[in-house]
């Protein structure tokens, strides 16, 4: 197999590799995040403060709430365990914590610049990632491949 045949139809198969360290990487982000937020008060702290900003209801229940599902389905990600469920629920996070701290603080002058500004935030590419592994699936090295995916 040549060179370019090899790229087109033998990198897929191992797509396994790529689906795993999406879902490690983010996962463990969210994880870790979320942690941090529900275990250590200056950190939970400073997010009831940014929901304060944002004039969400009852920041105090809110970061708490927000920071489990962070925790929790963080590391349900990263063992690949109800991959699906986890992905909608930090897909919630994400466009949660966009509309109402992040966006507000996009200041651009015109649309190609607003775009350029959205495109570069990480909460955006933490959606791409989290919608690809929603569409893509869990992947060979996951609890729900060893669950749910038995030949």
């Amino acid at each position: 197999m040549d060179l370019s045949a090899y790229l087109v139809n033998g990198l897929p198969h191992y797509e396994w590799i790529a689906v795993l360290m999406a879902r490690l990487s983010v996962g463990l982000l969210f994880a870790i995040s979320g942690g941090g937020k529900l275990f250590v008060a200056e950190k939970r702290e400073k997010m009831q403060e940014t929901l304060r900003k944002a004039g969400l209801p009852a920041p105090e229940t809110m970061a708490v709430v927000l920071a489990f599902i962070e925790f929790f389905f963080g590391l349900l990600l990263a063992i690949g365990f109800l991959t699906p469920i986890s992905c909608v629920m930090l897909i919630g996070v994400m466009v949660g914590a966009l509309v109402t701290t992040v966006l507000p603080g996009i200041e651009a002058k015109t649309p190609i610049a607003w775009l350029g500004e959205f495109l570069y935030l990480p909460e955006t590419l933490y959606l791409v990632i989290l919608f690809w592994l929603l569409l893509s699936g869990t992947g060979q090295l996951s609890v729900d491949n060893l669950l749910f995916y038995r030949d």
